[in-house]
């Protein structure tokens, strides 16, 4: 019978998986495939996402590896909330240190060193339905701008939340953008400015949005 390295079989896996999967691929005991991965992991082979989760990326198949598709693995509810969407759509240059993901707190909850992760309810998840966009088969879905600014506002407001109004490129901003901010602030009840109104805003407003 052949011999198949540990290495080839390493490189049949995909670029993300479970540790679980070692035990039926390969036919190994949960110690022995607990023993390879540490040795993996130990020589720069796979990196875990980390907690209980179980997921790792294979960095043979992708040495950059997309940590979205492994947060979905996990945690397949997962949003992108905060500034990232808002530095993603040029709507600030603002960079987090973890972009920050929203989780259903009904489904299992991982803590990693890659994302921010906050528990949400199944409530807010029905409230945002409209602001969601993304396929979960390319990447992880995320908050429009607009939404992701009015949930920031109302769960810290401005400065608290990581933003100022001159933190915002308001320049950015078109129509489209103000219909979802009037359905976000209405669906979390926020007051009633509009993002055109905000442009002339200041750090005086920083009581803005506090619920």
């Amino acid at each position: 019978m052949k011999t198949i390295s540990a290495i080839e079989r390493l490189r049949s896996l995909p670029p993300v998986f479970r540790g679980s999967d070692l035990t039926v691929r390969f036919r190994w005991t949960s110690k022995t495939a607990s023993q390879y991965l540490y040795l993996w992991k130990r020589r720069g082979l796979v990196d875990a996402l980390g907690g209980q989760s179980d997921v790792f990326v294979n960095l043979l198949a992708n040495p950059r590896p997309d940590w979205g598709k492994a947060l979905l693995a996990a945690m397949p509810s997962a949003v992108v909330i905060g500034i990232e969407p808002l530095r993603l759509s040029g709507w600030t240059t603002q960079i987090p240190h973890r972009p920050s993901v929203a989780v259903n707190a009904r489904q299992p909850v991982f803590k990693t060193e890659k994302f921010e992760v906050n528990s949400r309810d199944s409530a807010w998840f029905d409230t945002v339905r409209g602001g969601v966009s993304g396929d979960k088969n390319i990447g992880l879905p995320s908050l429009s701008p607009a939404w992701a600014l009015a949930d920031m506002l109302r769960e810290s407001g401005w400065g608290a939340c990581g933003l100022f109004p001159d933190d915002i490129e308001w320049s950015e901003i078109g129509q489209a953008d103000e219909d979802q901010w009037e359905a976000a602030r209405k669906a979390f009840g926020l007051p009633e400015p509009t993002l055109a109104s905000m442009i002339e805003s200041s750090r005086d407003h920083a009581g803005f949005g506090c619920g």
